[in-house]
């Protein structure tokens, strides 16, 4: 009896250490966001997309076309979080670009694999299967080549 509740302990500790260690990864893949800073709006790319974070949270991003079907049926070109009573939505493009082309040379380069910038209340996240995400205001949506999906 008394082996059995030794090794439980030990196993008990040994996930608490391992969860300690996942945790301190995580925040060492976090951009420096003063990086991608112009102005006062946070200009990313992302490999499929070009992005941006207002001051205000609001967030952007113009994906490559082809990537992106918004209800699993419409091709769209771009996605927003701009309002908290709203879900993520596509504009269409009425309220014009979210990302600049420039945004790699000027800003720190690309939000990649594993990274994950963080500005004004709003994430975004370079996810695996050449997959994005960006949560803010309450909602968030997600795209890549496994599917896009808006909340």
């Amino acid at each position: 009896m008394k082996v059995r509740a030794f090794f439980g302990v030990a196993m008990a500790a040994a996930a608490v250490a391992l969860a300690g260690t996942s945790v301190a990864h995580a925040d060492s893949d976090e951009v420096n966001v003063n990086d991608y800073l112009i102005g006062d709006t946070a200009y990313f790319n992302t490999g499929i997309a070009s992005c941006s974070i207002k001051a205000n949270g609001d967030v952007g991003c113009d994906i490559q076309s082809g990537i992106a079907k918004w209800l699993n049926i419409i091709p769209i070109t771009d996605l927003a979080i701009d309002m908290p009573f709203l879900p993520a939505h596509p504009t269409f493009g009425a309220f014009g670009h979210y990302g600049r082309s420039d945004a790699q040379v000027l800003g720190g380069g690309p939000i990649g694999y594993g990274s994950t910038i963080n500005y004004a209340g709003a994430s975004c996240h370079g996810g695996g299967r050449g997959g994005f995400s960006c949560t803010a205001k309450g909602h968030g949506f997600s795209f890549g080549w496994s599917g896009t999906q808006t909340s």
